[in-house]
């Protein structure tokens, strides 16, 4: 909580509701989710839009935490404001990940942990209860599908956002919509 103040989301009001929900012998696991707070009865219901949007990005992104906060999913919401942008960088980047052998799942899969280990081999293979030789052959597998190398710095942030918009999206388990033909 803040020095003299009401607990902010910020400050570990989520994180209070979890630790109280989670010693309740019903229900569970649980997750929470916070909106970020907004003035009057109007932002209650703005707050609360938010918080339930958050809930299902995180599901969708396989976000493994148990407390969500809206705000630190902002620049997923940016990604899925220009839907036909997001479908169209996906069908160009990651849908040819669907003609390796076993899918489109486990190099995605790859990705996720590549980019949330900081782009660390090691680490990721360590993530993926696999040999640092068979994550390294995936990653150039991936480079090899796509034409995009998501070990280049250059082409990084590219195969990462296509990645996120595939989780957005429910890609591969989902089809995507047809992409934009303008």
């Amino acid at each position: 909580p803040s020095p003299g103040g009401p607990p902010t989301p910020r400050s570990g009001l989520g994180e209070l509701m979890h630790a109280d929900l989670s010693r309740s012998p019903r229900g569970g696991p649980w997750r929470i989710t916070v909106g970020r707070p907004y003035p009057g009865s109007y932002g209650i219901a703005r707050s609360y839009e938010e918080a339930r949007e958050a809930l299902g990005m995180a599901v969708r992104l396989q976000l493994d935490m148990p407390v969500v906060r809206a705000e630190d999913l902002l620049i997923y919401r940016v990604l899925l404001r220009d839907q036909p942008a997001i479908t169209d960088l996906v069908h160009a980047v990651a849908s040819p990940l669907a003609r390796a052998r076993g899918g489109a799942g486990p190099l995605l899969n790859t990705l996720d942990a590549y980019f949330a280990t900081g782009c660390v081999v090691t680490e990721t293979a360590r993530r993926l209860h696999l040999s640092v030789r068979a994550v390294t052959y995936r990653l150039e597998r991936i480079a090899e599908l796509t034409g995009y190398d998501p070990t280049d710095p250059a082409q990084r942030f590219t195969v990462h956002a296509a990645v996120l918009g595939a989780r957005l999206l429910g890609w591969p388990q989902r089809d995507l919509p047809a992409p934009d033909p303008t």
